[in-house]
């Protein structure tokens, strides 16, 4: 699924209106072009919405981080697939 499929998807819409502009404002970014800097701004998102009592659940990261992974290369895949790994042992 590509990010304008997922922008319009029920799963989409279903989310919470904060992490709804979260997730568009990551997309518009592009800050995530390298797995080095995936992840330090996916953390940082999170914890902006660990101040509004809000969090990505483990679904919910795993389908953006799919999502954000399908602009990259397969070597930097490769990179997030093994920062994943060892950051969720």
């Amino acid at each position: 699924m590509n990010a304008q499929s997922f922008l319009s998807s029920q799963e989409f819409q279903k989310l919470h209106p904060v992490k709804q502009q979260v997730i568009k404002e990551l997309l518009k970014s592009g800050q995530f072009s390298s797995p080095e800097a995936l992840l330090p701004k996916f953390m940082s998102l999170n914890q902006e919405l660990g101040k509004r009592n809000l969090n990505f659940t483990k679904e919910e990261t795993t389908l953006l981080i799919g999502l954000l992974k399908e602009e990259m290369s397969p070597q930097d895949r490769k990179k997030v697939d093994l920062l994943l790994g060892m950051f969720y042992r």
